[in-house]
């Protein structure tokens, strides 16, 4: 049977076949807005927190980051109550990590979609010193915890310097082990200015730093994704470290360029002041006694 069809309906059809086209079309741009920095599949869990403050050594309370403002914070634990009305990023310790799944693994698996940190400074010879090679390892062991936990998300550790070269190195030690990039919900960097012969005070190079790990994320694929800056801040200043003490308002000009340029540029997700209260080093926002300092009044007004 010889099937034939005339111009009238070839030209229903060809408008019909049009129609389903531009139907078709309309439903991959919705479903595609914003794909070319954001897959559907591959957005973060949660909003993470935004502006933040590191607690060290003395007891905050709730009321006193009040004072502060609506900060989240990180005290480099995870096993401490915490404080009524303020986010947290909990931080389980490299020697924490062992194969047994003690407590921090169900501590993980109880706090619903908490963001989580594996150590401090993996790449800095005063604080966690492991390789690259060891802390693949040791994430391996933290994402089987994550498996088990599966609302909460996970970063690497605050990585020191935001040396994006190391967070590389990392990830391709991650990948010859275990044949696969590692599971980051999200990236983690410290920026302090701590070289011999730079300005610790030098907004330019702060931010600098930043945009290079921002753009390293991009290069990977990972331009989507949170960064955090878990500490920065001027260490020196305060006479610690054999270095001189500096008048007061450098740290406050510091700390108001800094977080000016964070609130507008948009290139961190979420950032903590170091510290809260630390005896040795400059940019306390809390006396001991937890009253707000200068320096905590000056944040307190840039965030507000």
């Amino acid at each position: 049977m010889r099937l034939e069809i005339r111009f009238p309906q070839l030209m229903r059809l060809g408008r019909q076949m049009l129609r389903l086209s531009l139907v078709i079309l309309c439903i991959a741009l919705l479903s595609c807005s914003g794909c070319s920095t954001i897959r559907r599949d591959e957005q973060p869990f949660s909003t993470p927190f935004g502006v933040g403050v590191a607690l060290d050594d003395i007891l905050v309370t709730a009321a006193q980051l009040d004072a502060i403002g609506p900060v989240w914070y990180m005290d480099w634990r995870w096993d401490t109550p915490t404080l009524e009305g303020h986010e947290r990023l909990h931080v389980i310790r490299c020697w924490e990590v062992r194969p047994d799944r003690g407590a921090a693994s169900a501590a993980m698996q109880a706090s619903g979609s908490a963001w989580w940190s594996l150590g401090n400074e993996p790449n800095d010879p005063n604080q966690d010193n492991v390789s690259a090679e060891e802390y693949a390892e040791l994430y391996y062991m933290f994402e089987g915890w994550a498996q088990s936990a599966r609302r909460c998300r996970i970063l690497p550790a605050g990585i020191a310097n935001a040396d994006w070269k190391w967070a590389e190195a990392f990830r391709e030690a991650f990948r010859e082990r275990y044949g696969r990039y590692p599971r980051v919900d999200g990236w983690n960097i410290h920026n302090y200015i701590l070289e011999p012969g730079l300005d610790p005070y030098d907004v330019g190079e702060f931010q600098h730093r930043i945009l290079a790990f921002r753009h390293w994320m991009e290069t990977i694929g990972d331009g989507y994704k949170p960064l955090f800056l878990t500490e920065f801040g001027v260490l020196y200043g305060d006479g610690c470290c054999g270095r001189p003490v500096d008048p007061p308002e450098k740290i406050q000009t510091f700390m108001e360029n800094a977080v000016r340029w964070l609130l507008d540029s948009g290139v961190v997700t979420c950032w903590a002041w170091f510290s809260a209260h630390y005896e040795l080093y400059n940019g306390d926002l809390l006396t001991r006694e937890g009253q707000l300092t200068d320096l905590g009044v000056t944040y307190s007004k840039l965030i507000e």
